[in-house]
């Protein structure tokens, strides 16, 4: 006589299935969230890193670019031609006090962008700049570029998921800060400590910062180019 389960034999072990299911499967999807996040954003350092390299062999020293008061004509006549098929983006025009996404966006679309949010849910304006220009690759990562004068500090903007609609527009989720340190691409507290970059000082990559997020892209290639604060 073959032994077979019950019903309740197998009502109880699929239970049981689902609970472990119910558990586990948050954590394996934030797990590979994680990594997406991880892989994109340092593809697209080492893409926008390379460009201007290649850019700075073709026409001198990034510091001494004379264009620097104009990061469209910057991305169209040194940074485009280094990366295939890339989409130039003009300043938006508008002061970024309204919030909105600035970046990879045509003029008529400005207002229908989300706004990008600080990682405190607060609404980013600054860093931004009514002259930030932005560059679209073709996989739609997004990288935004300040000019270098008195009233705008020369940041360097990845976001790792453009103007997609699921891109969440937080800052240490899928925006990343760096700056142009003479001739070269720096995250945003580069020379922070690494304490001092997930603590509660203004900028640092946790929720409980004053404009918390801005530093996370240092502290992710700090570790290695893992995050660890999810």
């Amino acid at each position: 006589m073959k032994k077979s389960f019950t019903m309740a034999e197998v009502l109880i072990t699929l239970g049981i299935i689902g609970i472990i299911a119910a558990m586990t499967l948050p954590t394996l999807i934030k797990n590979h969230q994680r990594k997406v996040v991880e892989a994109k954003l340092k593809k697209a350092y080492s893409v926008v890193s390379q460009a201007f390299l290649a850019a700075q062999a073709k026409h001198g020293e990034i510091k001494d670019w004379p264009e620097w008061d104009d990061t469209e004509e910057i991305l169209k006549e040194y940074i485009a031609p280094e990366i295939k098929n890339a989409k130039v983006y003009g300043p938006s025009g508008e002061d970024s006090s309204n919030n909105f996404s600035v970046m990879c966006s045509d003029e008529e679309d400005i207002y229908k962008s989300h706004q990008y949010v600080w990682m405190t849910g607060v609404g980013i304006s600054t860093p931004f700049s009514r002259t930030t220009a932005s560059i679209k690759l073709m996989d739609g990562t997004c990288i935004g570029l300040n000019p270098k004068n008195e009233w705008s500090s020369q940041y360097l903007f990845i976001d790792i998921n453009g103007n997609k609609p699921q891109n969440k527009k937080m800052a240490g989720t899928d925006l990343f800060f760096f700056v142009i340190n003479e001739n070269t691409i720096l995250p945003y507290g580069y020379n922070w400590n690494k304490e001092e970059l997930s603590s509660t000082k203004t900028n640092a990559c946790s929720s409980q910062a004053t404009s918390g997020g801005q530093t996370c892209a240092a502290l992710i290639m700090r570790n290695g180019w893992e995050i660890t604060y999810w």
